[in-house]
Formats: C-alpha cells, structure tokens, sequence
C-alpha cells in the first residue's frame, strides 16, 4: 500500500470515528434524558454502521465500547419497565369488589396515564395495550352490574357466561374472580326464588331450570353452601337432591 493510500484510509478511518463519535454524543444525550428507546435505535444505526466498515478498519475498540453501552442502557432501560410492570402486576392480585371498583380503576387510570406519557421513552406499548384491553373488561363489568338483578335470570346469566368465555384466555386474574362471584350471586338470588317452591329438589331438574350442566352446578352448590345465608342447606349425593334451607326465607 502506497503511502497515499495509506493517508486516505486513515483519514476515512478518521472520519468513520467522528460519525461514530457524533452518534455517541446523540445517544449519551437520548440517554440522559431517559429516552433510551430511541436511544436503542441510533445505536442499533452505529453499528450497522460499523459492521459495514469493521472488515476494512481496526474497529475492535469502537464495537467493544458500543456494546457495553448497549448493554447498559438496556439494563436501564429494563429497570424502568420493571418498575411498571410491578405496579400493574400488583393491581392485577388486587381483589376486585362491587365496592372498590371504582377505586380500583382510578388507580389503574392513574397507572395508564404514566405509562401512556413515558411509552415511548420505556417501551411500553406492550403494557399500554394490556390495559387498554383491561379498561374495556372492566367496562364490561360495569355493564353487569348496572343489569344483572334487574335482568331476568336467563339473560343475566348468559350476560355472565359469555363475558366469563370471552376473558378466559386473559391474564387477568381479579377480573375473573370478580365475574365469578356475580354469577354466584345471581345463582344464590335466582335459587332463593326457587326455594320458595321447593323443600328439596333433584339436580337434574334444578340443573333444567337453571340451564346449566349437572355437574357444573354440583360445583357450585359446594361453592355456595360454605356461603353465610346460603339457599342451600345440603347436597345429598346418593339421592342427588338438593335440600334449601327454608330459614332463610323466614327471615
């Protein structure tokens, strides 16, 4: 190699430094300003960039340094998220009620609203689409209950079901426990109108007239007989009848 040529691959060199040098300097800013998605993506530029040129130049240094920043703002980037998905994961355990409903969804509004002003910054779209889903179930909710007393039986149990089908598949625990238990609240009402007819009846027929399976609604009945003021008093499986319990219709 010529020593002109030699002059012209170290200023190319030179010059291949200072785009790199310039990349880093938009990074480091991007990073102090906790940007670190869109820091992410320059350097994921740089080092396209070098890749392109590593075969031609000792770039050994460069990529050595850029990947450690790499790896750090990852790593930061990483415990910011983290800090949200801890919020949102303990408002998932919460306890859903009739009562803390609503204060339950301010707190996840307060939530959507953070991560909807840093989600770019943290890349958190996968966080804010979640919740976007979890708004529309709890407006389903809100939905059950403004009808599901009012409703007659039939309708408010399929209202129940197909809601319970519909967010079977979702991570979201309370909201599934919460469904559950309004649909056996509607089953303790609907059965305490029963138990004004019936001093027992069997599970097939009971299973007819609420129109659900008869080992479904087996389940069930041990579920609510562990109930305080439960319709049913017990639940006799050699004969397969269910006794109601008349006192608390004497109420």
């Amino acid at each position: 190699m010529s020593l002109q040529e030699r002059f012209e691959k170290y200023k190319n060199k030179k010059e291949l430094i200072a785009e790199i040098n310039l990349y880093r300097s938009i990074i480091s800013k991007k990073r102090i300003n906790q940007d670190y998605n869109s820091a992410l993506e320059k350097l994921k530029s740089v080092l396209i960039l070098l890749n392109e040129y590593e075969d031609y130049y000792d770039l050994y240094q460069e990529r050595i340094e850029l990947e450690n920043l790499n790896n750090e703002i990852k790593s930061e980037l990483g415990s910011f998220r983290s800090k949200f998905l801890k919020r949102y994961n303990s408002l998932l355990k919460e306890d859903l009620t009739k009562d803390n409903l609503e204060n339950f969804s301010k707190l996840l509004a307060m939530l959507k609203v953070e991560i909807d002003k840093n989600m770019d910054k943290f890349n958190l779209h996968d966080i804010h689409t979640e919740i976007n889903k979890y708004f529309k179930y709890i407006k389903n909710i809100y939905t059950i209950l403004s009808s599901y007393k009012v409703l007659n039986y039939y309708t408010a149990s399929k209202q129940i079901l197909r809601f319970a089908s519909e967010i079977k598949n979702e991570n979201f625990p309370n909201i599934k426990k919460i469904t559950l238990s309004l649909y056996q609240e509607l089953l303790s009402l609907k059965l305490s109108e029963i138990s004004e007819k019936y001093d027992k009846i069997k599970i097939s027929e009971l299973s007819h007239i609420l129109a659900i399976d008869s080992q479904n609604l087996v389940e069930f009945v041990h579920i609510l007989m562990k109930q305080q003021m439960a319709p049913i008093k017990n639940y006799i499986p050699k004969t397969q009848e269910i006794v109601f319990n008349k006192k608390i219709n004497a109420l």
